[in-house]
């Protein structure tokens, strides 16, 4: 027997199935055995005023045929047409909260957009204020210990393994929300894991009064350039400046040209996935050869040179304005949002020889999906679905988002305005999707050494084949992305745990008795960094590297640990209180790392993460000079394995 199984989406009423319902449009009737794809009662089936394959009110979409044709029993309870309530019945008592990842956002305006729409769902914010982001959430990816709503800050599809840990977004109707260039970014065989939020653009920052002084068009090609670089040298106008600073500069200078010319064709995007699993490297791929060639060519003519400042970019900025420069090299988008800089300054792409292939580079700043685990739950998956929804708006993500950033970003939504951005008059060529993926993920073993060859290269120091040679030798490197072992841990490790072993640690490096750590716990009300000197993360059971110290450490790469001289009082009104941050009366919890318990009448030197102003003005804070992460590393790494039982004071 076959009957017809609808799927809806939105909010208006629908007819076309002949019912009354307030579910939505219907966005396709498929063919479906009788429960096949759904146990009895898990849907209604619409009635034969459907016509056969399609719904008549409204086409099918891609991404709507895709869940029509496989969408899970208890999503169906939130979408499925019929008789009777569209979505499922309201319990008396309060939702499980769904858990939401949300590092340094604006979480509580966040939290009142969903409950003006939904506000029966309820949210737990789960924070992250350390000072690496994007190993914090790939070591919570590798573990498993995902929160409902997940947040990555890197994502690419064709390296990155998600599908048995997400869930796949693409057949709801929230993701027709988004600009179908961004979408693509996403898109892994079909389906959609992860959806982009808000975007930043990289390009080359060109000066807009000086072109029009001198009645030159601004190029459209390198063909074009090279002209207008002829124009440029005759009139005595420097042609560009190159911010040089950092090495990173000097990779994204090669990979946002060769994007212009090969790496962005299908067969470059590729050929980065054969280099990074060892299957092809430059000087045998005759695409990247030419590319490399090509950005010879850049430089050949004068827009890849040393004039900018090696120490301090905001000198080079500086130069760009005041005015007797035509272009900006540089890995930020320069001197476009400076005040006043708007009418003056603008972003053009990076170029190819002809012009058909000109691109801007987009770095997308985070990423979201459903945890797969959410099928196992349908009330948590509805309410996490309607977060979903939510976030998908420009209302949601712009409530996530703080004022400056905004203005110096991109939403990836159809319906989003760039006028109050910075990226305004070039919006419309973004969305068509002229555009390359930032380049990093995967290749952070080789954006240090092959950035100070190509400023080399750039100084006159080194040839290309130089630069070529770097990125061949790198690629062990890159492919076998393992950084030192300092240890191995055997067990997860909680936040708790992980203050006691920071305690101990930073108690030895600085010779005091005892150690007070804060907790990076979120709490309503405290600004969006919330407490960025205190733990915040966990560890997993794996062997751990500097970067993993980084998630934890309340220094970070390279502070230095904090003393502070204390009597047992003061230690125990400090527990009771916590670290006062803000001044707002809003603490976070101190864990006490000692071998004792402190009495009241006696003195302790104490190392402290989480120094208030009121502690600082009433006691002699000291700087250990002793850098964290160095005593991390002497600590971790005099234990082979780590495990729950180390945490105490021996």
């Amino acid at each position: 027997m076959i009957q017809y199984d609808c799927h809806f989406m939105g909010k208006s009423a629908y007819a076309q199935c002949g019912q009354a319902a307030s579910v939505g449009d219907p966005v396709g009737c498929v063919k479906i055995a009788t429960a096949a794809l759904h146990p009895i009662g898990s849907v209604q089936h619409c009635p034969p005023k459907c016509e056969e394959g399609i719904c008549m009110m409204k086409k099918i979409s891609r991404r709507s045929f895709l869940q029509a044709c496989g969408v899970a029993a208890a999503t169906a309870a939130l979408t499925a047409c019929g008789g009777g309530k569209a979505e499922t019945d309201k319990k008396d008592d309060a939702h499980e909260a769904v858990t939401f990842m949300a590092p340094y956002m604006e979480v509580e305006a966040f939290i009142e957009q969903v409950h003006s729409v939904y506000p029966e769902v309820n949210i737990e914010v789960v924070p992250y204020s350390g000072d690496n982001t994007t190993t914090c959430l790939q070591n919570m990816f590798a573990a498993g210990d995902l929160p409902d709503i997940c947040t990555l800050t890197v994502y690419n599809p064709m390296t990155d393994l998600v599908s048995n840990k997400l869930l796949d977004l693409s057949g709801y109707d929230f993701t027709d929300n988004y600009v179908e260039s961004r979408l693509q970014d996403v898109f892994d065989n079909g389906a959609i894991y992860l959806l982009p939020s808000v975007y930043t653009c990289y390009g080359i920052t060109y000066n807009k009064t000086l072109l029009k002084k001198y009645g030159w068009e601004l190029p459209n090609s390198f063909a074009e350039l090279e002209v207008l670089a002829a124009k440029a040298k005759e009139a005595g106008v420097d042609l560009c400046l190159s911010q040089i600073q950092y090495p990173g500069y000097g990779f994204q200078y090669l990979c946002n040209i060769a994007d212009a010319d090969f790496l962005g064709t299908l067969d470059g995007r590729l050929w980065q996935k054969d280099y990074l699993s060892g299957k092809a490297n430059v000087s045998n791929t005759p695409g990247m050869m030419q590319a490399m060639a090509y950005v010879k060519k850049w430089k050949d003519i004068g827009m890849l040179n040393d004039t900018g400042d090696a120490l301090d970019d905001n000198v080079t900025r500086q130069r760009m304005a005041e005015g007797n420069t035509l272009f900006l090299m540089g890995g930020t988008n320069g001197i476009v949002e400076a005040d006043g800089n708007a009418n003056k300054f603008e972003l053009m792409p990076y170029l190819s020889q002809d012009g058909t292939q000109n691109v801007f580079v987009l770095k997308v700043n985070r990423f979201y999906g459903l945890n797969k685990k959410l099928e196992q739950n349908p009330q948590k998956l509805e309410d996490a679905l309607k977060v979903m929804r939510v976030l998908s708006t420009v209302a949601g993500t712009s409530a996530l988002l703080a004022e400056s950033s905004r203005k110096n970003s991109l939403l990836p939504f159809k319906d989003a305005k760039a006028d109050d951005t910075y990226y305004a008059d070039i919006a419309n060529a973004l969305n068509a999707g002229n555009t390359a993926p930032f380049i990093y993920s995967g290749w952070e073993n080789t954006i240090v050494t092959t950035g100070l060859k190509m400023l080399d290269f750039i100084k006159g120091n080194a040839a290309m084949e130089d630069v070529i040679r770097q990125l061949d030798e790198d690629q062990d490197s890159v492919v076998n992305n393992t950084p030192d072992t300092i240890t191995t841990v055997t067990e997860e490790l909680s936040q708790e745990d992980c203050a006691m072993l920071v305690g101990r640690c930073f108690a030895q490096a600085t010779g005091s008795d005892l150690a007070l750590v804060s907790l990076s716990t979120w709490i309503p009300g405290n600004p969006t960094d919330q407490n960025h000197h205190g733990v915040a993360a966990k560890l997993y059971a794996k062997g751990i590297t500097d970067y993993d110290l980084s998630v934890i450490l309340p220094t970070g790469w390279n502070r230095t640990i904090q003393t502070v001289t204390l009597t047992g009082q003061q230690i125990n009104d400090l527990l009771a209180t916590g670290y006062d941050a803000y001044g707002n009366g809003k603490g976070y919890p101190y864990v006490l790392v000692s071998p004792v318990q402190p009495e009241a009448g006696k003195t302790y030197q104490v190392a402290i993460c989480g120094v208030s102003d009121q502690l600082a003005a009433e006691a002699t804070v000291t700087d250990s000079g002793v850098v964290g992460m160095d005593a991390a590393k002497a600590f971790f790494g005099g234990y082979t394995t780590i495990s729950r039982a180390d945490t105490a004071w021996n």
